[in-house]
């Protein structure tokens, strides 16, 4: 080998890296590096030109894939130069000429190769260091990343399953050599448990994870992870955890370690499982199927409607020298019988002199041709002209859109003119004559665009013509009043159908709940379950559930939704062809929204997310919902689960710098939108200025016209804003973390569940502590006082306050202190700590005085009203209500203003005024529901009726309202709930519960 290809060093354990000596090679553009992966991989093998199209580019490469690997490989020739001719090419391909231990991947084979040797030999501590050198060449956990193209993803996943396979190898040797620390084993168990939570069903794995938390002193966690394994197996798989598995959880319940009995590796490696630094998994035994008549048999198979429609139209036989182009009709046409309807509806006789158009759309592989060509054939009796076919090949991975000029060529062609004018407006002025006296069927299947569609329209005549389309085609329907039939996913029962009819209705009955989310993770899209169909046919003994086990992991769905040797056939080549179909701008658009953390997303926080104004995000993102990329619902904007999937593969090129740049924006903008105090009437404790954002940040939060429509909007928005504070917690930018999650505080406190906010608090509080931040710490132990006690906590909620209180200088916050002393007093309350909490109060309600703030005097007054009220003492509780009152009226808080109305309504019913009593909870009932305040809403609920329980029919239908409201929320009010509705009962109301 010549020297330079002793020189040259190559790294794919990580980044691509390629060095020469120790300054590293640039190796330019994501494509080109691609190219050099595949050669460097491939070192000293020739590597055909089409094979490295194939890996570069897969079935999506571009016409001139030839031209840009030529231009790649120069490139790599000129960043080589100083090497000598290390990457040679000729007629049969290319070749990389590089030493193999300058391969990190081949040293790292090299030393997994030596620890199997010397493990065989019995020297496990030598294999174990083999192994160790093995796991120190990998710089990540995701080798090649960001590297495009097929080849750089299946090896992605090949080498990480490599790497993972090497540290089960490990761990296995450790406890089989019983020498290492503790700590060792509480390394290796860290690791392990993070791999195991995305490889639920790997058994050994997980035995490996059991014996390394067992030997590392967390015995209970061990047994735990055995108890998640068993669940997920038999819930998912309907299987029970193999033998050896079992065995191990058996030696940790005995507290004998296997190792001390006999090899623990023969313990932990199931049967079937491969040797050291393989990258297969054990075999699984093939479970007992249950019995067939034990399960629930599938709906039958919703059948064509007789439409009537149909029925009115003219018949008559068809010439054989018409033309009757329709592909073949399907024989397993399941289900869309309401979209077929809308169809043939539309192509009904009318005193119409043009004709009618319909367009079917929807996104890549819903079945838009399908249903076309089945309403197609059952209309050729009702237009005796013939049948025309064209594919305008708008969205195709293999050949480019056909131009109107050579559409209108083929469509000249099929009516038997032989030569063809040369001039467009001369074809489209032939076309439509000769249509024109016609009652035809065109179909134009799989148009880009309405321009493509526009001049192959008819211009008069009795024809019907219909247009399929991953675009809305506004324009057609504008300017031609065409009828849009928007395709949705299959309905449960037909998705289902349609598997039973292509693998058999006893397979799917046999494991219907796999069959289920089989078509869940296919998107109930028929182009995807009729691959995944096709796959288990392909395997006889195959079961769903086993399919459904490597669909679970989205790094790999996609990857499993194509068919072996057919490029075509992909899920993936279809939404490719959706996304070359966009503009570079709305294409980057694409990618960022790939790397949104959330769901669904609206246009204000898209405008942030892009960088852009609200308008511009606003085109963005109907440009992609007229592609089907995205779907709107309302005012926001979301992603099927495949598509999504895809995309975010996408946005993995993106470059780091711009992504986190992106999530600073979404951040700042959120904190923007959350801060908006809608009708609180309070400043808040921690403002959020406008240093928060990044710098120059501009984007304009959403505005509110209510409380209401405030909690509203955070509902909708919670699951992204939870998505979002992890993701800024795991790349530890602990500001935003904990910020956000207290401005999630007037959510949560009115209508959200009280266990997802303990979720969230306790993220946000190893932030604050990791930021050292005592501030942020006490005031998110103020709100986690305040979930504790929701969720009847109130021992663990005490001592939150406490800690709070602890953490604050005695001059220092003084609302702060206010309103952890409150929320001290409220909880002291739930506790029936009435003395304590009656303490707490007071001191709450002096310090309020001191401050200018009448936020948090109301508050203050509130609490002391509410322990007053349940102490029996109604004079002092209708007067410090009556406080309140004034103060939250003028702050124009509702929430505190119906919470004292509540009190008030209490304090009024313990003094005998039942009348006043109502008017005060009525008033209190009518501001939480117009604010969307849930919690609320039952405690006045609730106060209403206690007020008329003489009236118990009424007091047990209110009753049962709040009890929804507070289980849903899941409240510890409920409990109180019960107990008035069980009152009720005793007393003789009949009401049920």
């Amino acid at each position: 080998m010549e020297d330079g290809g002793r020189r040259l060093r190559v790294e794919v354990l990580g980044p691509l890296r390629a060095y020469a000596g120790n300054r590293e090679i640039s190796l330019g553009a994501p494509k080109q590096r691609a190219a050099f992966a595949v050669l460097a991989m491939a070192a000293n093998t020739v590597v055909a030109r089409g094979e490295l199209i194939d890996r570069i580019w897969g079935e999506d490469a571009p016409m001139t894939a030839a031209g840009n690997l030529h231009t790649y490989v120069s490139g790599l020739r000129r960043a080589l130069s100083g090497l000598g001719d290390v990457l040679a090419g000729g007629s049969s391909g290319y070749l990389l000429r590089l030493s193999p231990e300058a391969l990190d991947l081949n040293r790292a084979e090299q030393s997994a190769a030596r620890a199997r040797t010397t493990r065989d030999g019995g020297d496990r501590p030598s294999a174990i260091a083999a192994l160790d050198s093995a796991l120190a060449l990998w710089r990540s956990d995701r080798p090649l990343e960001a590297l495009p193209g097929p080849f750089a993803a299946e090896q992605r996943a090949r080498l990480a399953n490599m790497r993972l396979r090497l540290l089960v190898d490990r761990t296995e040797l450790m406890v089989d050599a019983g020498e290492a620390r503790s700590a060792d084993f509480a390394a290796a168990a860290d690791e392990l448990e993070r791999h195991a939570r995305a490889h639920p069903f790997d058994e050994r794995l997980r035995s490996a994870l059991m014996m390394a938390l067992h030997r590392s002193g967390r015995t209970a966690d061990a047994l735990a992870q055995y108890q998640m394994l068993h669940r997920v197996l038999a819930d998912e798989l309907g299987i029970e955890p193999e033998a050896s598995t079992r065995a191990v959880q058996m030696a940790i319940l005995a507290q004998d370690a296997p190792g001390r009995r006999g090899r623990a590796t023969d313990l932990l490696r199931p049967l079937g499982a491969v040797a050291v630094g393989a990258t297969a998994v054990g075999s699984v035994a093939p479970p007992v199927l249950p019995d067939l008549a034990d399960l629930p048999k599938l709906p039958e198979l919703p059948k064509l409607p007789d439409l009537p429609g149909l029925r009115s139209l003219p018949a008559a036989e068809p010439s054989p020298t018409l033309p009757a182009q329709l592909p073949r009709d399907s024989a397993s046409f399941i289900g869309r019988a309401d979209e077929v309807q809308q169809v043939l509806e539309h192509a009904g006789p009318d005193d119409a002199s043009s004709p009618r158009v319909v367009m079917v759309v929807g996104v890549g592989g819903i079945g838009k041709t399908t249903l076309a060509v089945r309403c197609g054939h059952l209309l050729r009796s009702a237009y005796p002209d013939g049948q025309i076919y064209i594919n305008l090949r708008g969205f195709d991975p293999t050949h480019p859109a056909l131009t109107p000029s050579a559409a209108l060529h083929q469509l000249l062609a099929s009516l038997g003119v032989s030569t063809v004018p040369a001039e467009h407006e001369q074809r489209v002025a032939l076309w439509r004559s000769m249509v024109a006296g016609r009652r035809m069927v065109v179909l134009l299947d799989n148009a880009r665009s309405a321009e493509q569609v526009e001049d192959l329209l008819p211009g008069t005549g009795s024809s019907f013509v219909m247009v399929t389309s991953r675009e809305r085609l506004g324009r057609l329907a504008v300017k031609y009043a065409a009828r849009r039939v928007t395709l949705a996913p299959l309905p449960v029962a037909e998705a289902l159908g349609l598997l039973a009819d292509a693998v058999g209705a006893e397979r799917v009955n046999a494991e219907v709940g796999a069959a289920r989310r089989l078509a869940e993770l296919c998107d109930h899209l028929p182009f995807a379950l009729r691959i995944a169909a096709e796959q288990l046919v392909t395997v006889t003994d195959g079961r769903i559930a086993d399919l459904v086990g490597n669909l679970e992991d989205a790094h790999q769905r996609l990857d499993t939704l194509r068919l072996e040797n057919d490029d075509l056939c992909s899920v993936r080549s279809v939404m490719a062809c959706s996304f070359d179909a966009l503009d570079a701008d709305t294409a980057r658009a694409c990618r960022m929204l790939g790397a949104f953390p959330g769901v669904s997303i609206g246009r204000y926080c898209a405008a942030a997310l892009l960088d852009v104004s609200v308008a511009e995000a606003t085109e963005v993102l109907q440009k992609l919902s007229a592609q089907h990329l995205l779907e709107q619902h309302g005012d926001r904007y979301t992603m099927h689960d495949l598509t999504r999937t895809y995309i975010r593969e996408l946005a993995r090129g993106l470059r780091d710098g711009e992504v986190r740049a992106a999530r600073d924006r979404v951040s700042a903008w959120y904190a923007a939108t959350l801060s908006q105090v809608v009708g609180a009437g309070r400043q808040r404790i921690v403002e959020v200025g406008p240093d928060f954002g990044p710098e120059g940040f501009q984007h304009e939060p959403r505005p509110f016209g209510s409380q209401g429509e405030f909690l509203r909007w955070c509902a909708q928005e919670w699951p992204n804003i939870s998505a979002l504070i992890r993701s800024t917690a795991r790349s530890a930018d602990h500001l935003s973390t904990w910020r956000l999650t207290y401005l999630m505080f007037d959510y949560f406190y009115a209508s959200g569940s009280a266990a997802d906010w303990l979720e969230l608090l306790r993220i946000a509080m190893r932030s604050a502590e990791a930021s050292g931040d005592r501030r942020a710490r006490a005031v998110l132990l103020n709100h986690m006082g305040v979930a504790h006690c929701r969720t009847g906590q109130t021992v663990t909620a005490v001592a939150d306050l406490c800690a709070g209180l602890d953490l604050l200088n005695a001059s220092d916050e003084p609302l702060l202190r206010v309103s952890l002393l409150s929320t001290l007093a409220s909880v002291l309350r739930v506790s029936k700590s009435y003395e304590e909490g009656l303490a707490a109060a007071l001191e709450a309600v002096a310090l309020a005085g001191e401050r200018e703030d009448g936020y948090h005097r109301a508050a203050a007054e509130d609490v002391l009203c509410e322990l007053y009220a349940e102490t029996g003492r109604w004079p002092e509780a209708l007067a410090h209500a009556e406080t309140g009152l004034i103060d939250a009226h003028a702050c124009g808080s509702p929430l505190l203003k119906a919470n004292l109305l509540i009190n008030l309504g209490l304090a009024h019913t313990g003094l005998g005024d039942a009348g006043a009593a109502q008017g005060c909870l009525v008033r209190a009932l009518q501001i939480t529901q117009a604010a969307g305040d849930r919690y609320h809403e039952g405690l006045a609920l609730l106060a209403l009726a206690r007020a008329r329980a003489a009236e118990r029919g009424a007091a047990a239908a209110m009753a049962k309202r709040a009890l929804a409201q507070f289980q849903e929320l899941a409240a510890e009010e409920a409990k109180d709930v019960l107990a008035f509705l069980g009152d009720l009962q005793l007393a003789g109301s009949g009401a049920v519960v």
